[in-house]
């Protein structure tokens, strides 16, 4: 059994979701045993699973596990379910209703976000209008949590509770200097006959590790996706399983020197010489990384291997170059100074120059101030006219703006390996990007599916993309090259470099 180590699923996720969802749909083809572990109290995560095509039984969360949740199957809870006092007077509203005892608000009542009126958790008030109670609930259907507010406003102590209300934990906190709640001790109730207590949830999250391990009649390997949380739980678990970290970043704080560069802080206990014995691999998702760290680490004992986290989606039907929207540019990915969304409007500018009825569509999600910025930045650069620039935000599903676009760029300077990239090839979609760590160079075969730009030469991306995007037929030879050099990204292929680790595991 393998198990994909995490925070969360969320309904706008990062490459390192992305990766882990199309990993688990992969070993469950080869039906292969994995599943996605997730570790934060989340009332909507059987919601939002489904909308990324997974099943409850693709993903186990540390709260489901411990609730004995993680199959159940309940209903839309909506107000008339709660069976309120018939003298109180419920108000009217989409997002909340007001409860009122004559001219005394008792409490709100919030519904989940894309739902109609299903509850998501209500508030309670003492007389003077001070929030003292929370009580959350979860998208199935039952009372999850009740969480308690001193009178400054700060919750306390937090009790969850199973459907038939019986409760199994409790979680206790103290305000930080920010006036914030911070985890000071998680009480298991009666956990297999006996209360545990644990001072933060990274201690609960490793006990938790280990009784997954212990409660499976296989060998288990733990993979931790996400470093800033999954790494030290997943190492500093006493369970009976292999340890891996992937890396989904550079491991280098300095990109240009990945062998002697220092360090990134994520990695630097799980790196050192007592962090590297508790490990049994290390994964990356490129060979130009995997390369770099065996130089680095110099390390004999320590397998590292490459597997890639992009897997090409198959095409039923591929799409010609002259049924896509003529000139039309996509860029997908995290908004952020980092993947240099404001060289990639300033690119434009120039290639709108020359080409008039050229347009960008920009898909992702960012920090909001930074993505303000960039909104700002068009309208300064002068590429506000409607449909020249769109920000299309965070989308599920891109197959239909794939097939639609002439020509992917990326203007990132780093990552550990742009998914986005092999999608946009497997779609028939030629890609220009900067030659970075890590990734394009593994990616693009130069002048056959796209072109590789030296990092930060605006100059050039820009003379290339024009020159290609006026040359129709040249288009046309990159697309169908695209198409069949993602198969180097197919599901078997990628199957096979896990085989890799399943043998020398």
């Amino acid at each position: 059994m393998y198990y994909f180590v995490n925070q969360y699923l969320l309904n706008q996720n990062s490459s390192v979701e992305h990766a882990e969802i199309k990993r688990v749909k992969l070993f469950e083809q080869y039906h292969s045993p994995a599943k996605i572990v997730t570790r934060d109290f989340d009332l909507v995560l059987h919601q939002t699973i489904k909308k990324f095509g997974l099943k409850d039984t693709n993903v186990i969360n540390m709260f489901d596990f411990f609730a004995q949740t993680d199959d159940y199957v309940g209903h839309a809870l909506k107000i008339d379910d709660l069976k309120l006092p018939i003298e109180y007077q419920v108000g009217t509203g989409n997002n909340f209703r007001e409860v009122k005892d004559g001219s005394r608000l008792v409490c709100e009542i919030h519904f989940a976000s894309g739902t109609v009126a299903q509850i998501n958790h209500i508030d309670y008030f003492d007389a003077s209008g001070n929030l003292n109670l929370r009580s959350r609930y979860d998208i199935r259907g039952f009372k999850a949590a009740d969480e308690f507010y001193g009178q400054d406003g700060s919750m306390f102590y937090t009790l969850l509770y199973r459907p038939d209300g019986q409760r199994y934990m409790e979680q206790y906190f103290v305000k930080s200097t920010e006036n914030t709640p911070i985890n000071s001790l998680n009480h298991l109730l009666n956990y297999r006959g006996r209360d545990r207590y644990f001072n933060s949830l990274d201690d609960l999250f490793a006990f938790f590790l280990e009784e997954l391990a212990n409660q499976s009649d296989e060998p288990v390997s733990f993979i931790a996706d996400r470093p800033a949380m999954a790494n030290l739980p997943v190492l500093n678990s006493k369970a009976k399983a292999k340890k891996y970290l992937w890396l989904p970043i550079n491991h280098s704080q300095d990109a240009k020197n990945p062998v002697n560069g220092q360090l990134n802080n994520l990695y630097q206990y799980p790196f050192s010489p007592a962090g590297k014995k508790q490990l049994d691999g290390v994964i990356v998702m490129t060979k130009a990384q995997q390369g770099d760290l065996l130089k680095r680490l110099n390390d004999k004992k320590l397998p590292i291997y490459a597997v890639s986290g992009a897997i090409a989606d198959p095409i039923e039907q591929k799409v010609v170059v002259k049924e896509r929207t003529q000139h039309h540019i996509i860029s997908v990915g995290r908004l952020g100074f980092d993947k240099q969304i404001d060289q990639l409007l300033q690119v434009f500018k120039l290639i709108h120059q020359k080409i008039a009825d050229a347009t960008l569509t920009i898909y992702g999600y960012g920090v909001a101030s930074e993505v303000d910025q960039f909104k700002q930045q068009v309208v300064d650069l002068k590429l506000d006219e409607p449909g020249l620039v769109t920000f299309a935000g965070y989308q599920i599903d891109l197959q239909s703006a794939y097939d639609q676009a002439q020509l992917f760029i990326d203007t990132s300077n780093v990552d550990g390996q742009p998914l986005a990239m092999v999608e946009a090839l497997s779609h028939g979609v030629p890609v220009l990007s900067y030659d970075y760590n890590y990734g394009p160079g593994e990616i693009i075969s130069e002048g056959q599916n796209g072109y590789l730009i030296p990092q930060n030469n605006v100059t050039k991306l820009v003379k290339q993309a024009i020159l290609v995007l006026n040359d129709q037929t040249r288009l046309q030879e990159l697309s169908t090259n695209a198409y069949q050099s993602s198969e180097q990204f197919n599901a078997e292929t990628i199957w096979q470099q896990w085989q890799i680790v399943n043998s020398k595991g």
